[in-house]
């Protein structure tokens, strides 16, 4: 009877739980998305164009393609942050320090970016640190005319800054193995030619039998862009201040030669000189001169002259 009793009572005090106000009215939910590194919105977006005709299939031409890509990227993807990984190489300012590609360097940006060609950086072929350009937070633009460059972005849009790092160290490593490799068969050729066998055993110890790299993917470095939005468009009072340097140069000699009191000096000799007869005996010599030469080209030649067309 004691069980019987208290069953009822624990489902009287069930009953008697009130419920907060409002309870039972319609709600109202509001879902914000993940942010950062968990955000799915839409960052990256790549916009790629092609066209082809007959002559083109017929003769196997590349066809004519043109891509354009906007990306984004976040505070977290270039910067050490709570539970997220840490980047290995940061810099002073808490940035890490991961390059942009080739076509972001400067020597395959043009002039008016910013861009420094292979002729004004002493013919070397890769960035110094100081000129490397690296990832910034904020909106990047990228453009193309190549459809071996589009391939390699499609791939790129899967990795993260650093998984691209890589992924670019790797085909430049083996685009130097494959011309290390194009080198060898040339000097293997030019070897058999003269008939200098040792050197030719030497010179194939790294690449005997049938090891054969695999051919790297072309470098379309050159015929892609990468730059920051808005672009980093050069200062304009550099290439001013290029142009007048040579007028600050003169005025500034001019301005010690005033300090010193030469053109005060020079001065007095020109007014000295002004009122002697000197001037008027140089005008007088010129004019004299300039006369014997006109009487003397009208006149009849010398007979040194005739001697002288003769031989």
């Amino acid at each position: 009877m004691s069980t019987g009793q208290a069953q009822p009572a624990q489902q009287q005090q069930q009953q008697q739980v009130r419920k907060p106000p409002f309870a039972n009215w319609p709600t109202i939910k509001i879902l914000m998305p993940p942010q950062g590194r968990f955000s799915k919105k839409t960052d990256e977006w790549c916009f790629t164009y092609c066209s082809q005709n007959v002559n083109g299939r017929i003769y196997g031409k590349e066809p004519s393609c043109r891509s354009i890509c906007i990306r984004k990227v976040f505070p977290h993807e270039v910067r050490n942050v709570v539970a997220f990984k840490s980047h290995r190489d940061v810099g002073p300012d808490g940035k890490a320090k991961y390059p942009l590609p080739a076509e972001g360097q400067p020597l395959n940006l043009p002039r008016y970016l910013g861009g420094k060609p292979l002729e004004d950086s002493d013919e070397q072929p890769k960035p110094s640190n100081e000129a490397r350009k690296y990832w910034q937070e904020g909106w990047y633009f990228w453009t193309s005319n190549s459809r071996w460059a589009v391939h390699d972005k499609t791939d790129t849009m899967i990795m993260d800054l650093e998984q691209q790092q890589q992924f670019a160290t790797y085909q430049e490593q083996r685009r130097e193995v494959w011309q290390d490799y194009q080198d060898h068969l040339q000097q293997t050729a030019g070897t058999n030619a003269t008939g200098n066998q040792a050197e030719s055993e030497a010179g194939s110890s790294k690449w005997w039998g049938p090891i054969v790299p695999l051919r790297p993917p072309p470098d379309v470095s050159s015929q892609s862009l990468l730059v920051p939005l808005p672009p980093e468009f050069p200062p304009f009072w550099d290439r001013i201040n290029k142009l007048l340097s040579p007028s600050r140069q003169v005025l500034g000699i001019l301005q010690e030669s005033v300090r010193s009191g030469e053109q005060q000096k020079f001065a007095q000799r020109v007014w000295e000189k002004a009122w002697s007869n000197e001037p008027f005996l140089l005008a007088s010599r010129t004019f004299s001169r300039a006369y014997e030469r006109w009487k003397d080209k009208d006149g009849p030649p010398d007979e040194e002259d005739g001697k002288r067309g003769s031989t």
